[in-house]
């Protein structure tokens, strides 16, 4: 009995059919394969269903598919070599979480006689599983030959042998099982297609040790028309290596491409990324090796680039590496070569979680260090974290998170649930110890419960990982690591169009950001077996529905990210020396003015004073956030600020509501502003300010920016907008109509309008830039 890498039997049966290629095959076609004129393969990277049982997909995805553009480089250099002769060869793409996969299209082009067609299900992952079944199913249905392959399949059978009920139903219902890398045996696997002799499983990863060798292997292949699909074209993903030294128990990468490192040329990835740029325009990649950081070639692989950058292909990219230490050198090669990004499996903060999951490479009291050293190169560092490790709880979590956030400080994070996916060293152990696990393989896509938890209930580990979502990208949190990019606005204007990005997938279409994209489509037949068609009036009222409350949060969530670039926008550098000199001379101000100190005492005095004496000092509270740019300003706001002695003077005197706590605090108003004028130095400041003239900006480009007297800084926010709409609503709430105020909405409305049109112009001008380099490069 032929046993798998994890020592799983396969059946004698299944091995006497199964289809071993261990060397190069002399392919033979048989008299029946030359019946057909052409060969039309269609390749589909299947999507996953949602909980109503809806296939996902969007209007625009954001990560293509390297495995779709592998197989059609595989599959376009035996036509390139003429491997069957006189027999045309045809390849289809779709990625179905960009594009609706036209089945009776497919079924149509089957017809043809001399046409022999074949339906490739691609890198199937586990929750992606179900979904690829049933299109297999429908597809089977018609007599047409379908195969299947991805990480469950490899994983499943690597680990598991091929008798578990996902395996055996595939072999029922005819559908080929593919396992491992086809590099080298696709040719041999297409000649059975023509020659009708297709086996029920094509193992070729039975010795982890033992793998192909991708150091010259064809190069992967896009497909234009399946880029059409996605919200950044020019957006690529390729792997340069495979394998992964480590032996991380949750991960099915070790347990499939192996923990030998073995990787493409540097001249071949040099030569793929010029044949992209000249054809595609590809200038930003996502190299999904596992660990590029234990390549042997990594430093050629970075020189190559290096050399690309000086022929002005300026590409740039993100990659994932370890938290280990770097070799010497790597850190600044990685920048040199264009990478703005790295993904670190940081995994989690806790110590005893790290141990147990077997990640010993990872120190938590180095995570600072390494990620800042990414950060002195100007790269910007994206962390996996997985909740539900064992030793999480609820509350463990939430601290969890506030220790990431103000001492780890990475710029982006991506949370997963912790999942046992088939594969894994966890999910063999579970299922050798009989533990519980959810049966519905849809469910293993990390973003949902699947097992029992030692510390949490079900409800408990799903609130945890919302609220981990929350918490990083919650406005405050997004603002400050954007203000930290602000002198580098290319990684700025990045990381903020992946919050975007990010926000949006995670927390209003409630989808992870590595599967999800813009603006999500339902179709109403296509939906999981075991749950019903809606009738079309009924589909539409319910995504009626959707859409609206969709917009809506859409709307709110614009205006959650015009706060956030008001708040760390770049500016020029000149811009930003006066304005930190209007914040320093103004800090000095509001100090010997004793602002902050006013402010304070009046909020604590707000609740004892009665309401004409608030009514008489409000309007001043207003005058301490106003920001000082002239020495007319300066003028107008002194003249202001002195007639608030008089009034809390003539209150004082006139005070008629006998000694209890309210006089106190009038008396200590009185006081702090008394005090405060003995210090002023008012042709000084004069003096300052009319320095100034000429050298600010508009008072256009500063018509959201106010002074907190509490920080002594400039901030630009819109705090008085909210405030004006909240005070709007509240009044037509109340049918309070003679308290709203025309002129102050007339200006309100003037102010939200130009603020979301410049942010939006910022925005696209920053697109428009990327656009122009790579224009210019070519």
């Amino acid at each position: 009995m032929e046993t798998t890498t994890a020592g799983q039997s396969i059946s004698p049966a299944t091995k006497d059919l199964m289809h071993e290629c261990t060397e190069t095959q002399q392919l033979t076609l048989l008299p029946q394969a030359h019946t057909y004129k052409s060969l039309r393969i269609v390749l589909i990277k299947p999507s996953q269903y949602d909980d109503d049982g809806y296939v996902i997909r969007f209007w625009k995805a954001v990560l293509p598919s390297n495995t779709l553009s592998v197989l059609q480089g595989l599959t376009e250099d035996i036509k390139r070599r003429r491997v069957f002769g006189d027999i045309t060869i045809q390849v289809d793409t779709f990625d179905e979480v960009a594009e609706k996969v036209p089945v009776k299209q497919i079924v149509k082009w089957d017809r043809h006689p001399s046409t022999k067609l074949v339906v490739c299900l691609v890198g199937v992952q586990t929750p992606q599983f179900p979904r690829a079944l049933e299109m297999g199913k429908e597809f089977r249905k018609y007599g047409i030959d379908v195969m299947m392959g991805g990480f469950h399949t490899s994983g499943t059978i690597n680990m598991l042998g091929d008798q578990g009920p996902d395996i055996q139903e595939l072999y029922r219902e005819s559908i080929v099982v593919v396992s491992g890398e086809v590099e080298g045996h696709w040719e041999g696997i297409l000649a059975d297609v023509l020659n009708g002799q297709l086996k029920p499983l094509y193992s070729f990863a039975q010795n982890l040790k033992d793998l192909v060798n991708i150091d010259n292997a064809p190069l992967p292949i896009i497909s234009r028309k399946t880029m059409k699909h996605f919200a950044r074209p020019n957006f690529g993903t390729v792997e340069t290596s495979r394998g992964c030294p480590f032996s991380c128990s949750f991960c099915t990468i070790i347990n499939v491409q192996g923990r030998m490192m073995r990787e493409r040329s540097p001249d071949a990835i040099a030569e793929l990324i010029r044949r992209n740029y000249t054809e595609h325009r590809i200038d930003f990649y996502f190299f999904t090796d596992d660990n590029f950081a234990r390549k042997k070639w990594w430093r050629e692989t970075f020189e190559a680039i290096i050399r690309l950058r000086e022929e002005e292909i300026k590409i740039s990219f993100m990659m994932q590496v370890d938290l280990a230490r770097k070799p010497q050198d790597f850190v600044r090669l990685a920048a040199e070569a264009g990478c703005t990004q790295v993904f670190v499996g940081m995994e989690s903060v806790n110590p005893d979680n790290i141990k147990v999951q077997g990640k010993g490479q990872n120190k938590v009291e180095e995570y600072k260090a390494i990620i800042g050293e990414w950060h002195d190169a100007g790269v910007a560092v994206h962390v996996a974290y997985i909740i539900g490790m064992p030793f999480d709880t609820k509350a463990q979590v939430a601290l969890d998170m506030q220790y990431l956030v103000d001492e780890i400080q990475p710029d982006q994070a991506s949370f997963f649930m912790l999942t046992p996916l088939p594969g894994s060293q966890d999910h063999k152990e579970m299922q050798e110890h009989g533990e519980w696990m959810d049966p519905d393989l849809n469910k293993r896509d990390s973003f949902h419960a699947t097992t029992a938890h030692p510390r949490m209930t079900t409800e408990e580990w799903t609130a945890a990982y919302q609220e981990a979502w929350q918490a990083f990208y919650s406005k405050e949190n997004m603002a400050k690591i954007l203000s930290r990019w602000q002198h580098t606005p290319r990684t700025y204007w990045n990381l903020l169009n992946v919050y975007l990005w990010y926000k949006n997938a995670a927390l209003i279409e409630k989808q992870h950001p590595m599967v999800a994209g813009f603006f999500r489509l339902k179709d109403r037949l296509t939906r999981r077996p075991g749950c019903s068609v809606d009738p079309l009036p009924v589909h539409l009222w319910k995504r009626t529905k959707e859409v609206y409350r969709l917009f809506v949060a859409w709307a709110r969530f614009l205006k959650e990210m015009e706060e956030v670039w008001l708040q760390s926008r770049p500016r020029p550098e000149r811009e930003r020396r006066v304005l930190d000199e209007v914040q320093r001379i103004q800090g000095e101000i509001w100090q010997t003015l004793k602002v902050a100190e006013w402010q304070k005492a009046y909020n604590d005095a707000k609740v004892a004073l009665p309401s004409k004496a608030r009514a008489l000092l409000d309007p001043f509270e207003e005058l301490s956030s106003k920001m000082l740019l002239s020495r007319r300003d300066l003028n107008v706001f002194l003249k202001k600020w002195g007639s608030l002695q008089i009034k809390i003077q003539t209150l004082h005197r006139g005070w008629a509501w006998g000694d209890g706590p309210a006089k106190k605090w009038l008396e200590q108003l009185y006081a702090l502003h008394r005090d405060a004028r003995q210090s002023m130095k008012v042709r000084e400041w004069q003096e300052v300010y009319s320095g100034f003239r000429g050298r600010l900006p508009s008072r256009l480009d500063l018509l959201y920016a106010r002074f907190d007297a509490l920080s002594n800084r400039i901030v630009c926010s819109r705090q008085d907008l909210n405030a004006c709409w909240a005070r709007t609503r509240a009044h037509l709430g109340e049918m309070r109509i003679w308290h709203l105020h025309l002129s102050a909405l007339a200006v309100a409305c003037f102010k939200e309008v130009f603020l979301t049109t410049a942010f939006a112009r910022s925005l696209f001008a920053s697109i428009r830039q990327k656009g122009k380099n790579t224009t210019a490069s070519t």
